[in-house]
């Protein structure tokens, strides 16, 4: 993890988050995905903790999967719909692994200045 790296990834993370949620309000289920995003990449693996993320059959209070969409979108730099799974299939693993980690911290920090909102579940 590169300090540098992550204050780099930071303007951009706010971009794509104020894009994504026009209104500067998060769900907080994102808060708790993006916390333990990095925990599972260093635990499970690069391609079974992204295989977790893009599952569209779980059931969670937010879909997953966006939080993977938000950030191949700071990775690859456009708003094209790609599978960050399939992203990581076709590229170096070991390298994207790094980057992925560190745009997930700067996803994490930037999320700290929205304001979150709870779910019907979480109340």
């Amino acid at each position: 993890m590169s300090k540098k790296n992550i204050e780099k990834y930071i303007p951009e993370a706010l971009k794509v988050l104020d894009r994504t949620f026009d209104n500067g309000t998060i769900p907080s289920a994102y808060n708790g995905y993006i916390s333990s995003f990095g925990a599972s990449v260093i635990q499970s693996g690069l391609l079974p903790t992204l295989a977790l993320f893009e599952n569209t059959n779980s059931s969670t209070k937010e879909s997953k999967e966006y939080l993977s969409y938000i950030i191949v979108q700071i990775l690859r730099g456009s708003s094209e719909d790609v599978s960050l799974l399939r992203y990581a299939l076709d590229n170096n693993q070991a390298l994207l692994k790094q980057q992925i980690l560190d745009i997930a911290v700067a996803i994490k920090l930037s999320i700290r200045t929205f304001k979150l909102k709870k779910g019907e579940k979480d109340e």
